[in-house]
């Protein structure tokens, strides 16, 4: 990216909504999402505390209790 450009706008993968987007490598299961700003902040303090970054990954690497945290809506 050139300095001075903004990312590209799309739908960000983890809040829905039409913003501009950053690529976000998980560290949990390696996946890239397309995430807006406020997303990408909020999948790396999530992975930084342990925690999944979306329902599916709880479902596919979390525990029972990323489940839990998740139907809980803490997620």
């Amino acid at each position: 990216m050139n300095p001075g450009t903004l990312p590209p706008v799309g739908r960000c993968a983890l809040c829905g909504h039409g913003k501009h987007l950053s690529s976000h490598r998980s560290t949990r299961d390696g996946l890239v999402r397309a995430v807006c700003t406020s997303c990408y902040s909020a999948a790396t303090l999530a992975e930084e505390a342990g925690h999944p970054v979306d329902w599916q990954q709880a479902v596919t690497t979390g525990s029972d209790d990323d489940l839990l945290r998740w139907l809980r809506g803490d997620g």
